[in-house]
């Protein structure tokens, strides 16, 4: 008897080691649904006393289809910390995600800057801005702006607003309030090194 129920046994074993099989790659399908792995970069502690200093920066999409970009400076700051003062005279200080999704890094601009900027003392304002004709950045769409820690901004917009690109490569750049020479403006990676998401299409 013994020998007649091990088949048996062998044709369950193999339908659970099936439905398993199904399981997990309908599990592993729904994560992948989710979008490609988030793209991060990394960078020294590298900008001048005194000067905004980005450590880390990441691009990817997040769960509601919108892209979210997470900018990592070496201290902490604050919307106080970007706006221009008298010690400080313009131009303003801000924290953005450069973003090339037509023209090749290095040929040229951006084709799309995505910035976190102060409106006042308490309140940071996110914004998608291009180049007009004749080279002036104008905001053409809102971006969400959250905080994580001291140091970490996060900023999500529609992948709309930059053109619903298949490939975007991209760098993230911090300005100092009140400087306007080169060395005033942190990059990660260092320029002309940009980082490559690949999307899904829409």
């Amino acid at each position: 008897m013994a020998h007649e129920r091990a088949p048996g046994r062998r044709r369950l074993a193999a339908a659970g080691a099936l439905g398993l099989a199904i399981a997990a790659a309908a599990w592993t399908g729904s994560a992948g649904a989710a979008g490609p792995t988030p793209v991060v970069v990394h960078d020294a502690v590298d900008a001048h006393t005194g000067r905004l200093d980005l450590t880390r920066a990441q691009l990817g999409l997040a769960s509601d289809g919108r892209l979210r970009g997470t900018l990592t400076l070496a201290r902490a700051w604050t919307a106080r910390t970007l706006l221009a003062t008298a010690a400080r005279p313009s131009p303003p200080g801000s924290i953005c995600l450069r973003l090339w999704t037509a023209t090749k890094p290095g040929t040229g601009p951006a084709d799309f800057l995505v910035c976190v900027s102060a409106r006042n003392v308490d309140e940071l304002r996110g914004s998608v801005l291009r180049r007009d004709a004749v080279g002036r950045l104008r905001r053409i769409a809102p971006a969400t702006v959250g905080r994580t820690s001291e140091r970490t901004a996060t900023v999500r917009f529609a992948r709309s607003a930059v053109g619903r690109p298949r490939t975007i490569r991209f760098a993230a750049e911090a300005t100092t309030p009140g400087c306007t020479r080169p060395t005033c403006v942190d990059t990660a990676p260092d320029a002309p090194v940009t980082a490559t998401l690949r999307l899904p299409a829409t």
